[in-house]
């Protein structure tokens, strides 16, 4: 019997057999067509009608690689790479290539849905835009006159074009409480190094000797190019040591992998600076002339020996003081990797100060196989003038910690603040694409603030958890079907990006911009002033100063000045730092009472009969957002449980049993994985399951959530989440 994929399916017949108008709404109703384009992969014509390639930029995460929508009658039937953007090296991973299942997602979000039952039943009723832009609004000025517009928190996701006019949202509708993404993974990182160089530099991988990573699991944790160039290096000279409690994909490529206890990656960075200075292998003239605070660093790390250390972190004295003497000679082409993050503790901005400081004494700043700052490609800056509002107070966590970026908070201070309802109420979330509710540690804590919200409003392309607990979904339109801002993206070797329609927004989707314009145009005049341009009008000012850039995006999908990077740019100029140099010793951090040289802190024991919780990425999820698109759902179908064979023969556990993990915040069951990949005294699991949204078919009831499970103790300094400091027991299910 035929499929309805094995006759000719013009989009128009398409469109209409999948906007079939319904009086109540449930989740788990879908279009027929849309589900058999998704099973079998036939969304295209036969193969005899013409082609048109479009370029455009991936928007499966935040590398924003170069991509060819190959569009045939209307339908987007394959995505290739573009070899002009060098950022990615002319390559696509497994999630670039699956972005066409999300066009094509049963599960997307066709129209706008306005809740009908309790929150997390599932009950909606299609509304059109009209009806449900006008109760966003509503309660969103309800909201700000009863508990000034400091009542209604915006919370986003990191790295999206459209991100911008989210922002300038909250600005013009007078919240001072915005929260982004990096609170959970980069503040610290941002921080750490900032307060050393004045910036956060991009590491050259391609061209270093030698690398040290410590947890940055770049083969799986994409981030381009470095994961690509990771494994390129110069002339075969490379040398990898990669520290890290898993055996991850970028252990097996590593020369030397080294099983680090969970917290003691500052214990062995300040032995390796130890052994540096001490040993006169360190930059002297480097530190002389470009640097603050050596004095002060040769007392300092005088108790932290590579003996000392390796009681610490059980790597051997005799490994660290030859990793420590190989790296000093490698240099200035050496590099400690700082990734994203790796050991996840409340000392991490700290750990990243001991990083930045490790790589300043071997003077490798600003060289070729060392640490460069990023440049950038200048594009006109938007410019709206926000109104002002005399009764809106300041930001909700504000104070909580020593150095918080105000526009991405903290989200576990910020939330506690919020269940407290001190300093003032916050009543109101209006999210765009920033899935909270499996993000944010301790979910039981998210679900309590969300449960005393008056209103919730989630724009987002999927139902995820956050929106399936939403008053108010909109369905924004996919990467691939609307006209973005140009986004100028710094590194090595910076580049403007380029995204644009590859085919008409499918259903009822609609794009950001568009849904803050008609969001603005209720509030009032004064706000919709700041929102009446259109997206052309925008991209056209961003390059005002440089009409080339939009001819070479339109012509070549991309936008650079040089293929190659520019080294020794901030030579004979000063840094972003109080003293314009390198800062060893921070003046700034201690005016601030805090550490101004690294002190290192052993972690808490693991207690008998509990693990040490860890998390980590795959390369084909991004974060939670991609679990549920089938071509990667059907790689990793679920998650699991890792426990080293020892300790499962010790509980009397077998790999595949089903196991309960119990945490002080919560417990969540999933199969158990017995591997040797893993410390005896060490858990892991994938992040992105267990899922409380039935709204995502694919990952509904598989698995475990982490957020479930992990504790959100914070780094003092930069309010960033500390994601390894949980301890969790294993029962059979």
């Amino acid at each position: 019997m035929s499929g309805p994929t094995e006759k000719k399916l013009s989009r128009r017949r398409f469109l209409g057999l999948s906007s079939c108008a319904l009086a109540t709404v449930t989740v788990g109703s879908q279009v027929k067509v849309l589900r058999a384009l998704a099973k079998t992969g036939e969304v295209g014509e036969p193969t005899t009608l013409p082609t048109k390639d479009i370029f455009t930029s991936c928007g499966m995460c935040v590398n924003k690689c170069g991509v060819i929508a190959r569009v045939r009658d209307g339908v987007i039937f394959k995505l290739d790479p573009n070899p002009n953007f060098v950022k990615s090296r002319a390559m696509l991973c497994a999630r670039g290539n699956s972005g066409t299942k999300v066009v094509y997602d049963p599960d997307r979000l066709k129209y706008p849905l306005i809740r009908v039952g309790k929150r997390g039943e599932g009950k909606w009723r299609r509304a059109s835009w009209e009806e449900a832009l006008d109760l966003v609004a509503k309660n969103m000025n309800e909201i700000g006159e009863k508990y000034t517009r400091a009542g209604m928190m915006f919370a986003s996701t990191e790295g999206t074009f459209q991100e911008h006019f989210f922002l300038q949202l909250a600005e013009c509708y007078g919240s001072p409480n915005t929260l982004r993404h990096p609170s959970l993974c980069l503040s610290s990182n941002i921080q750490g190094f900032g307060a050393t160089y004045g910036t956060n530099p991009t590491p050259d991988v391609l061209n270093a000797d030698y690398i040290i990573m410590s947890g940055a699991n770049r083969s799986e944790a994409l981030i381009t190019p470095d994961s690509i160039d990771m494994l390129k290096g110069d002339g075969g000279r490379r040398k990898l040591i990669y520290l890290d409690p898993r055996f991850t994909k970028t252990a097996a490529k590593a020369d030397e992998w080294y099983p680090i206890k969970p917290g003691t990656d500052m214990a062995f960075i300040l032995a390796m600076i130890n052994v540096i200075v001490n040993e006169g292998l360190h930059a002297r003239d480097f530190i002389k002339t470009q640097t603050v605070g050596f004095d002060q660093l040769i007392p300092h790390i005088a108790p932290y020996t590579p003996e000392w250390a390796s009681a610490e972190c059980d790597i051997p004295a005799a490994d660290i003081r030859r990793i420590a003497r190989e790296f000093a000679a490698a240099a200035p082409k050496a590099v400690y990797y700082q990734g994203r993050r790796s050991s996840f503790f409340a000392n991490d901005t700290q750990m990243r100060r001991a990083m930045a400081i490790l790589n300043a004494v071997i003077g490798n700043w600003d060289v070729k196989g060392g640490l460069v700052p990023n440049s950038s490609i200048k594009l006109t800056a938007h410019e709206y003038i926000a109104p002002w509002y005399d009764d809106v107070p300041m930001r909700l966590e504000d104070g909580a910690v020593a150095y918080l970026a105000e526009k991405d908070g903290s989200w576990p201070l910020f939330r506690d603040r919020v269940l407290e309802g001190k300093p003032y109420p916050v009543k109101g979330m209006m999210i765009y694409k920033q899935n909270v509710v499996s993000s944010v540690p301790n979910r039981a804590k998210t679900l309590k603030m969300m449960d005393q919200m008056d209103f919730i409003c989630t724009i987002d392309i999927t139902m995820s958890d956050t929106a399936w607990l939403s008053d108010v979904v909109l369905p924004e339109a996919t990467y691939l079907e609307r006209q973005d801002p140009l986004e100028g993206l710094g590194g090595l070797v910076p580049v403007v990006a380029f995204r644009q329609p590859c085919i008409e927004a499918m259903f009822e989707s609609k794009p950001n911009l568009w849904i803050m314009q008609q969001i603005a145009k209720r509030l009032g005049d004064e706000v919709y002033e700041q929102f009446d341009f259109t997206i052309d009008e925008h991209i056209h000012h961003q390059v005002k100063n440089n009409p080339k850039i939009l001819e070479d995006l339109k012509s070549k999908g991309v936008y650079l000045e040089s293929e190659e990077p520019v080294y020794g740019k901030t030579f004979g100029k000063k840094l972003k730092t109080k003293s314009g140099k390198i800062e060893i010793y921070s003046e700034k951090y201690a005016e601030k009472g805090l550490d101004p040289l690294p002190v290192y802190q052993s972690p808490t024991a693991v207690p008998g009969g509990k693990y040490r919780l860890v998390v980590g990425r795959h390369a084909y999820f991004t974060h939670g957002t991609t679990a549920n698109v089938s071509y990667l759902h059907d790689i990793m179908p679920t998650n699991t449980l890792w426990l080293n064979p020892v300790e499962a023969q010790r509980l009397g556990l077998k790999n595949g049993q089903m196991v309960r993990v119990k945490s002080s915040v919560g417990e969540e069951q999933l199969a158990l994985e017995v591997t040797q990949k893993i410390r005896p005294d060490t858990v892991y699991m994938a992040h992105g399951f267990g899922v409380i949204s039935k709204g995502l078919t694919n990952i509904y009831g598989k698995g475990g959530c982490d957020a479930a499970l992990i504790e959100e103790n914070t780094c003092p300094i930069s309010g960033n989440v500390a994601m390894h400091e949980t301890f969790v027991e294993i029962f059979p299910a």
